[in-house]
């Protein structure tokens, strides 16, 4: 049987005008700065002019103060910022390094000094680690982190666990488990990739996983998040994928798993039937690339992800032994039935014994498992049934079932065979700069799984954990998906 999932998840954002100037914004997967300006006797600086420039694109936001002091820039990607703060008499103030996360609100209060704007005071500092904006509780998971750990199939859902009041069931044949948010079900949990829902409600899935490469950060809110989430009870996972820079950067990989690399088992030895051990190949390769379109204006990243995985399966289902096949059904035959006092029919020994007639004529006490023939029924004497008589759907579907590989009449055959899984995936994204307040993004996301289960049976029917399958009749399942939304951003 061949199983196709394919998941394309498209991303817009668009930038409108209607009548005066409005604004959408989409700010979970965003970051804010927001502060006061003062100047050296602690007297509020009204209508300052406040700029944020991110330091790898150059792109700037800008936003001019209240009349009582205060300033609030939105809407910024997260990455490093330098802030520069003017004001009539003052002299300039920047402050370099400003760090800003993934659902972050970032204060920095700027004291100004008497001067001329042509003059300028410079500090190279963070801004501080305590957040006093939000009271939200979570953890950011910064790129580093996300690349430099070893992950078991490159999902970096595992590292949600870095962060506190998370707990990981243990992983499936599928890879990792959702998470416990702050105690939650898993499948309560919101996931956001750059600002957007990839949650499937039903059965409470992600769409799909971003390359572990193309993942810039990702924030885990797990109790008292701002107003902007919702749809959930558990926690949020809130993702930003990569964009372009004002200089190229890229790079590729392979990750690598084989049996010959592996120990053997030391619960299953070689053995002469088979010396070899069990089939486990992975390949998992691609590349990511960014850079400049227009320096300072228009950015592309794009990645690539393939994987082709070979595991040997084992499954082990019960098939009718040689004897049934012939229709001695005698082992199944169990104990002896008696009438009791209510009436009902059990095991338990009483003074009246439920007897019956078999198709010798002989008078029998029945057993458990006891097989009767449909014309009469009379039980089959000793449970044999003629092979002239069965009927003949009943002899055709013996037939589909192969020879039993062991004795017993339980989980008495054992089919292994290799199961491939080929996957391909890909992210697309841009990011134009109309003007210093105006701004788009774009990406496309496409996921595409093809594999092939190994069944209990040869001839593809059985049952398996992860559903019930069966040889295809039409087309190859196929699962499509789309996605679309729209974030208007103007300022």
């Amino acid at each position: 049987m061949r199983l196709r999932s394919h998941t394309s998840i498209f991303f817009l954002v668009v930038l409108a005008y209607i009548g005066s100037v409005t604004s959408i914004h989409a700010q979970a997967g965003k970051a804010e700065v927001t502060g006061e300006v003062r100047d050296q006797n602690s007297a509020l600086v009204a209508q300052a002019r406040v700029t944020a420039t991110e330091v790898t694109t150059g792109q700037t936001y800008s936003a001019t103060g209240t009349a009582t002091g205060d300033y609030t820039i939105t809407n910024l990607k997260p990455g490093t910022y330098n802030v520069a703060v003017e004001a009539s008499g003052f002299k300039r103030f920047v402050r370099e390094g400003v760090r800003l996360a993934t659902g972050e609100r970032v204060r920095v209060d700027v004291e100004l000094q008497p001067g001329a704007l042509s003059e300028s005071v410079t500090v190279t500092q963070d801004a501080s680690l305590l957040r006093t904006e939000s009271g939200s509780l979570g953890q950011v998971i910064h790129n580093r982190k996300i690349v430099d750990i070893p992950l078991n199939g490159r999902n970096f859902l595992s590292l949600v666990t870095l962060s506190a009041g998370v707990a990981q069931p243990p992983p499936t044949t599928a890879g990792p488990a959702f998470p416990r948010i702050n105690g939650g079900r898993p499948r309560t949990n919101e996931y956001l990739f750059d600002g957007i829902s990839v949650l499937q409600p039903e059965p409470g899935q992600v769409a799909f996983f971003p390359i572990v490469e193309a993942i810039q950060e990702f924030k885990v809110e797990v109790n008292s998040p701002s107003a902007e989430f919702g749809r959930f009870n558990g926690g949020v996972v809130n993702l930003t994928t990569k964009s372009g820079t004002n200089d190229f950067h890229g790079s590729a990989f392979e990750f690598l798993r084989n049996e010959r690399l592996n120990a053997r088992n030391l619960f299953a030895p070689a053995a002469a039937g088979n010396p070899n051990k069990p089939v486990f190949r992975r390949n998992q390769f691609g590349f990511v690339v960014g850079g400049p379109i227009i320096k300072d204006k228009t950015f592309f990243f794009g990645d690539y992800q393939g994987t082709r995985q070979l595991l040997s399966r084992v499954r082990i289902s019960t098939v009718p032994t040689l004897a049934q096949r012939s229709g001695n059904f005698s082992s199944s035959l169990g104990a002896l039935l008696f009438l009791q006092s209510n009436g009902s029919i059990s095991t338990t020994v009483t003074a009246n014994p439920v007897n019956v007639i078999d198709t010798n004529g002989n008078t029998i006490q029945a057993r458990v498992g006891q097989i009767f023939r449909p014309s009469d029924h009379r039980a089959y004497a000793g449970n044999l049934i003629p092979t002239n008589t069965f009927d003949p759907v009943a002899a055709s579907l013996f037939q589909r079932y192969p020879l039993p590989t062991s004795t017993g009449s339980a989980n008495n055959f054992t089919r292994i065979g290799n199961e491939p899984d080929n996957q391909d995936q890909f992210d697309v994204r841009l990011d134009h700069r109309f003007s210093p307040n105006n701004q788009a993004f774009g990406r496309v996301s496409y996921a595409k799984d093809i594999t092939s289960p190994v069944t209990p049976l040869p001839d593809g029917s059985g049952n398996i954990t992860a559903g019930i399958t069966g040889r295809p009749i039409l087309a190859p399942y196929q699962l499509p998906e789309t996605m679309c939304t729209c974030s208007i951003r103007a300022c």
